[in-house]
């Protein structure tokens, strides 16, 4: 009957008003619970079959809470860096486990904190999810992100130390990873940008040189010098070299273009303490191979009876065939005569006395070595003791006297120099070494095809002032002839290694591909200058054939750091050095040449030295970069947002986690910004969405609402004692 229906009506209602009591209860006490998402209780009517058109069976009430999980909070301000808030669509993946989760909530709680192990964690006690981010490695599996004009992949290492390529669309505890700060140490960013502005004086002398010294760094965070001198070589013409710095293996001046032409090249050694007696270092030079032994001994000579004419000096001898004469300490066996072969003859006839011979010899050797190398003082006769000698210092530097007599003179130990370090400091040494090293460089300057003139240079190699170690110039432009130096068998008294470099290294060559490199050496200047001062070309291009004015500067390093040589980490290196010395015709942060002294404008660069961490920093993108004490910012992170077709299909868990459901739909993996997903912001926190006067205002409505519910409970009941009492 209609009055037991609305006494049920009445109890529906009590029920109903209790729900949304309830929810009002939530939704004050949270009303400082960041990212809270207040409830709102709606009602729906419920309704009885009505079986006659004359009575009204009530039916009552339902209550249907919804949480507005879509609904935006406020963003506050807060100190903390790692507090981070959303503004628009999408929520935090977070999980119960830091590692190897077996499942995933999405919250927009993000007041988090470093645990005890360095990981980030709410408030609710669920980790921060999200993608790693290392430099690109150039793999096309990557998922790339830029910032700041430097690419990133989503990737880490895992257990094996392999690298892993993320999968940025799968949500699983191998495609997405916390984030853990304690793992990140110190950093240091080597110099991949380096710009140098300068006024090369316009009345200097042809030969005149200006030096430019220029910070650099290395992957390590060491810090160098890179000295550049800068020489004029005619009007408005300037070249100009690079001292590889200590630590180095090599250094390359390229041109502008990405074919790695190379306009400069040096190598270096550097030495630590003197190697002992017997070590030996050696040197592929072009075509030639020297071997450089250091000794406690004098070095005795280097040379013996070949037996042979082939490629000897000759004179004719006096005495009988097999008749022995000993010049120095060294026995030469007199042979007759025999046929020529690829052997310079002197002619002595009618000579008498070794002086004359001597000279003759001389003149024969100073002609053969002139038309072979080039012009220069290769060999002198001196009167001595045994009358005359000759020096052959192209190839070793060692005199011996000629007698009157028939010899052959050989190598016995092909290109070797022997450096006698006894009494003498590492300097000393060095130089001595330097000058040998140059000496070997000359003699195979037959192999050059470009660059130097013919004649000895005389500077090929040299210590290098106030440090202990040398430098050599690479003189080859032929393809496969790089200059290779093995150091690695350099060792002291005490087994410790002599030098830096102590593996092989090579010197690559000056390129044959270079259009400057041609054989009437007419190769154009580093730098050219137009009248007014600004650059016109630099490396023989201008604007029209290498827009981009950005030269490459190349370095190997031995010290452990990765090499800058263009290449990536995967391959175990870095890019190398784009120096900057203008624009094209431009008198703006560039290399000029006018009026005056030499002046050094402006040299800057963009690496930095060893730094510790000092904090982090959340872009709108999402990504977390870490700030260093040494100025370098580093992106290590990506936060991720998901989003939802139905958000608030999503049921509510405890710790302000929300877990989808089939009526919210699958998740979707977006970085911020992208698509529907909204952006982060970082140091903020999203405040709850509870207005608490309106919370009151409902309160207010909800008891009048169940005070008339149970007044219907009330009336019902007097109503049915009334039908009872008709009996009585």
């Amino acid at each position: 009957m209609s009055l037991y229906g609305a006494l049920f009506a009445g109890v529906s209602g009590l029920s109903a008003q209790s729900t949304a009591m309830g929810a009002i209860a939530d939704n004050v006490t949270n009303i400082n619970t960041i990212g809270y998402k207040g409830t709102k209780t709606n009602f729906a009517t419920f309704v009885t079959r009505q079986v006659s058109s004359t009575s009204y069976s009530a039916g009552g009430v339902q209550s249907r809470p919804r949480t507005g999980v879509d609904i935006q909070g406020l963003l506050q301000s807060s100190t903390s860096s790692t507090d981070v808030g959303i503004s628009g669509a999408g929520f935090f993946v977070v999980s119960k486990q830091a590692l190897n989760s077996t499942g995933f909530g999405y919250s927009r709680a993000g007041s988090f904190k470093i645990d005890k192990d360095g990981y980030l964690q709410n408030v609710g006690g669920y980790y921060l999810q999200g993608w790693p981010l290392e430099n690109w490695d150039g793999s096309l599996s990557a998922a790339t992100v830029v910032k700041d004009g430097n690419t990133y992949m989503k990737s880490y290492k895992n257990n094996l130390g392999e690298t892993y390529y993320m999968n940025d669309n799968a949500i699983d505890n191998v495609n997405l990873q916390p984030m853990n700060l304690s793992s990140i140490g110190g950093t240091a960013r080597a110099t991949s940008i380096l710009s140098i502005a300068a006024n090369l004086p316009s009345g200097a002398l042809v030969g005149a040189t200006e030096k430019t010294n220029a910070p650099i760094f290395d992957s390590l965070g060491n810090s160098h010098n890179l000295n550049f001198s800068w020489i004029k070589r005619g009007q408005n013409q300037w070249d100009y070299e690079a001292m590889p710095p200590a630590g180095t293996t090599y250094l390359t001046l390229d041109d502008q273009t990405d074919a790695k032409r190379v306009y400069f090249a040096a190598g270096r050694v550097d030495f630590s303490n003197i190697p002992a007696d017997g070590k030996t270092m050696t040197m592929a030079l072009g075509v030639d191979n020297y071997k450089f032994r250091f000794s406690t001994v004098n070095p005795t000579s280097g040379y013996r009876d070949d037996g042979a004419k082939n490629n000897s000096v000759t004179a004719n001898a006096a005495g009988a065939n097999g008749d022995t004469i000993v010049i120095g300490g060294i026995t030469f066996t007199i042979r007759t005569p025999g046929p020529a072969s690829n052997a310079t003859e002197v002619d002595v006839s009618g000579l008498t006395g070794a002086a004359a011979i001597a000279n003759q010899i001389a003149q024969t050797a100073q002609s053969y070595f002139s038309t072979r190398l080039g012009p220069g003082n290769w060999v002198t006769s001196s009167a001595g003791d045994i009358q005359s000698s000759f020096e052959i210092s192209a190839v070793s530097g060692t005199t011996f006297a000629a007698a009157p007599t028939h010899a052959t003179i050989g190598s016995g130990t092909p290109n070797e120099f022997v450096i006698n370090t006894t009494g003498k400091s590492l300097s000393q040494i060095l130089d001595i070494l330097g000058k040998m090293i140059n000496t070997a460089s000359s003699a195979s300057l037959n192999d050059v095809a470009g660059r130097f003139p013919p004649s000895p240079p005389g500077n090929l190699a040299i210590r290098v002032a106030g440090e202990n170690g040398i430098m050599f110039r690479q003189f080859s432009a032929t393809s496969g002839q790089e200059i290779s130096v093995d150091a690695s068998a350099l060792e002291d008294i005490n087994n410790q290694k002599s030098v830096l470099q102590s593996t092989v290294f090579t010197v690559p060559a000056l390129g044959p591909s270079m259009s400057w490199i041609k054989p009437n050496n007419n190769e154009p200047p580093a730098v050219k200058f137009n009248g007014d001062g600004t650059i016109n070309e630099l490396h023989g291009s201008d604007e029209t054939t290498a827009v981009d004015p950005r030269l490459r500067v190349r370095v190997g390093w031995a010290n452990g750091a990765l090499n800058m040589d263009g290449s990536t980490p995967l391959t175990g290196g870095s890019p190398g050095i784009a120096l900057f010395l203008g624009n094209y015709n431009s008198p703006n942060e560039a290399m000029q040449q006018k009026a005056g002294a030499y002046q050094l404008n402006k040299v800057a660069q963009n690496g930095n030295k060893f730094g510790n961490f000092a904090g982090l920093t959340i872009g709108e993108d999402g990504v977390v970069t870490a700030r260093f004490d040494n100025g370098v910012t580093i992106p290590i992170f990506m936060i991720p947002l998901a989003t939802f077709v139905n958000p608030n299909g999503m049921n509510s868990q405890t710790g302000n986690v929300f877990q989808e459901t089939s009526q919210s739909g699958l998740p979707t993996l977006r970085e911020a910004g992208s698509g529907t997903a909204g952006i982060v912001s970082g140091a903020s926190l999203e405040a709850s969405t509870v207005d608490l006067g309106e919370e009151f205002t409902t309160m207010i409505t909800t008891q009048r609402a169940y005070s008339a519910a149970s007044k219907i409970i009330t009336t019902t009941d007097q109503m049915l004692d009334e039908l009872v009492n008709i009996k009585r």
